[in-house]
This record gives structure tokens, sequence and C-alpha cells, in this order.
């Protein structure tokens, strides 16, 4: 049994350095493609939080609003693993656990369960393609900044199943993995499951 794992810590910081170019790819895109529409839909933005003719109760929303929307989207994010987790797992919910760590501000699910590579890459990924990668698309196709602040937010949020899944790859697709319980990573336990 060979424990695959980083630091928290560790991955916070790989975190900055994988951020930044998801951010200056983002940037490109929304540039190029919203070029022309760019300050319309600012104007947009700024109309949907012009609920009072009070500028500090505007100003109040505009700083609270997004905050709490990225909040429910990272409830999302880690119940997404969880239907995965328990979807993929002998014992379904009773597997998975969820879990905050205080020190470096990262919740997380974790299935006590081992499951495969390809389930677990599954389990990694499936946030990033559902709260990430599909409403990014749907916002920069139909110029819609919400949708693209949910994608562009939440596959930033998504930094360290990235991570996760670089292990895996990194191991192979051949194992039985073992989520670890208190860092990002497995254990390779290569039993029949």
């Amino acid at each position: 049994m060979d424990e695959i794992s980083i630091d928290s810590k560790k991955v916070q910081f790989l975190g900055v350095i994988i951020s930044i170019p998801i951010i200056v790819v983002f940037l490109l895109i929304l540039y190029f493609s919203w070029n022309e529409n760019f300050g319309e839909n600012f104007k947009n933005i700024k109309a949907l939080f012009q609920i009072s003719d009070n500028k500090k109760i505007n100003t109040f929303l505009v700083l609270i609003i997004p905050n709490v929307i990225i909040f429910i989207a990272i409830i999302l994010h880690e119940l997404i693993h969880g239907f995965f987790m328990a979807l993929f797992s002998k014992k379904g919910w009773e597997s998975v656990k969820f879990g905050f760590i205080k020190k470096y501000l990262m919740p997380f699910a974790n299935c006590i369960e081992p499951l495969s590579s390809k389930k677990m890459l599954i389990v990694a990924l499936a946030p990033f393609f559902i709260l990430g990668l599909l409403p990014s698309i749907y916002g920069f196709l139909y110029n819609n900044l919400f949708f693209l602040f949910i994608g562009f937010s939440m596959t930033l949020g998504a930094i360290g199943d990235f991570i996760y899944s670089y292990l895996i790859f990194k191991v192979g697709l051949n194992h039985n993995l073992l989520d670890h319980k208190s860092k990002v990573g497995f254990i390779i336990v290569d039993q029949n499951i």
C-alpha cells in the first residue's frame, strides 16, 4: 500500500501557480469573444445590482452577492464529489464523509471505500465539468456574465481536483485507490473491489 499525497499547504501554493494560466486563458477568450459586447455586459450587471436608490446598499450587494454565489457553488462542488462517490461505492452514501480543514479554509468530500482509478478520476473531475466547464462555455457562447462568473470561479475552485487527477494519472489508471482522510491524495490498495 503506497500513499500518494500532497500537503494542503503545497496544494494552496500550486493553486496560485496553476490559476495564473487559467486566468490568462479566460481573459483572452473573454477579450476576443466579447470585444464588442464587453461594455454592454458590464452595464447589464451594474443594472442587475441597482436594487435600491441607495449607493451604499448597491455597493454592499455587489460585494456580498458574488461571495454568496461562490459559497453555494462550493457546497454544490463537494456534493457533486459526494454524489459520484456514493454512485460508485458499494455502500453508497454510507461511504461518503464531508468535512472542512479550518487551517486552510478547505472543504472536502471523502470516500472511505476504495474505488478504481478511473472512477476516482470521474469523482475528482465531475465538479469541474458540471460547475466549471459547462457554465463557462454557456457564458462565452451566450454572453452571459453570470454563467461565466460561476464557470470561472468553479474552474479555479477545481484546481485541487486537477492536482488530485494528476496524481491519479501519475500512478496509472489500473489501481484501486482509497481516498486519503486528511491530505489531498490517496492510498493505492490494489485489492479487488
